[in-house]
């Protein structure tokens, strides 16, 4: 399914509930969420759902850049079942997380 919508402040955040393939303790997941929350609450632009990957759009500064790549550290970590990879483009930065339908839905970025 694909999420062409526009409007990033009327969707849910990234990993709104700890994947069970997730690392990370309860209190760490629950940590990680609450700082993806605030990072997209700040600087997301929308998200793109394909089939295969999930490809979400940030307004470029360099804090937002800083958080991005802590944030996506975690995730490599604690998630390394699907590919995490930031782009780090002139005015935005991409955030493409790929892998199959399956390991998607445990990282889903859900539109209501």
């Amino acid at each position: 399914m694909t999420d062409n919508s526009n409007n990033a402040a009327e969707r849910p955040h990234l990993l709104p509930q700890v994947p069970a393939a997730c690392t990370l303790t309860p209190g760490g997941g629950r940590a990680q969420i609450e700082r993806w929350r605030a990072f997209d609450r700040a600087h997301l632009i929308d998200i793109r759902h394909e089939e295969t990957r999930l490809v979400a759009r940030y307004a470029r500064t360099s804090e937002a850049a800083r958080l991005l790549r802590e944030l996506v550290a975690t995730e490599r970590a604690c998630c390394s079942f699907v590919t995490w990879d930031v782009q780090d483009e002139p005015s935005e930065l991409v955030l493409i997380v790929t892998g199959s339908p399956e390991q998607l839905s445990a990282v889903t970025l859900v539109a209501n």
